[in-house]
């Protein structure tokens, strides 16, 4: 979902899977957050899941299969990293 939104909407192109999207842009803390930075989420050094910032501290994600896009406060899950791929 966010490889496509970044690709189709900002014309920036960032790898496929989140793990590897985790690596990708410049780290930022959450008091540094922007629309449009990715916030990743895991157990440990593994990353299972990410989220794009819109502001307002909510986040636009592909949730599951049966609840599809939808939108979360940033931190219903304790993010592991939050990363600036728009190189604001």
């Amino acid at each position: 979902f966010t490889r496509y939104v970044m690709q189709h909407g900002a014309g920036i192109s960032i790898p496929r899977s989140s793990t590897a999207q985790a690596s990708y842009g410049r780290q930022v803390s959450a008091a540094e957050m922007q629309p449009g930075d990715l916030v990743f989420y895991g157990s440990g050094k593994s990353i299972d899941h990410v989220g794009m910032y819109i502001g307002n501290g909510q986040i636009v994600h592909a949730s599951t299969y049966s609840t599809g896009i939808k939108t979360s406060p940033w931190n219903y899950r304790t993010p592991v990293k939050i990363m600036n791929v728009m190189g604001d």
